[in-house]
């Protein structure tokens, strides 16, 4: 089997001035509309509730990485504010596991008390 070679050069995707090149937001882009769609076709598959629950946040997480780290220019900016960010993230994590920690010991762990949970 021939092995895959991903060796791609970051400086491809920046100008003169080291900012994000053309080619390097297009390359961007198309990430995300690859995630996008991957996330249209979630859909399809099922995995469980948390196993989509997974699924959906791991992909919406790689897809706000690529906006923060390009668009929002985290990539040059001071390491401090890749420090904030990153600290940023760790603490909405926590934030989630304490909802979720609540959720199941008010509703208890099977999909059976689900129903009682939802608005809808």
């Amino acid at each position: 089997m021939k092995k895959l070679n991903l060796n791609i050069d970051p400086a491809e995707f920046t100008d003169d001035h080291g900012h994000t090149s053309v080619k390097g937001y297009f390359a961007v882009f198309f990430a995300l509309m690859f995630f996008t769609v991957l996330t249209v076709l979630m859909h399809l598959v099922n995995f469980g509730l948390l196993g989509n629950a997974i699924c959906a946040m791991s992909i919406a997480v790689m897809k706000a990485s690529l906006v923060i780290y390009f668009f929002m220019h985290v990539r040059e900016s001071p390491k401090i504010i890749g420090l904030v960010v990153v600290g940023s993230f760790a603490w909405l994590a926590i934030l989630f596991l304490f909802t979720v920690a609540d959720f199941q010991a008010q509703y208890g762990n099977g999909a059976s008390s689900l129903e009682h949970a939802l608005p809808w």
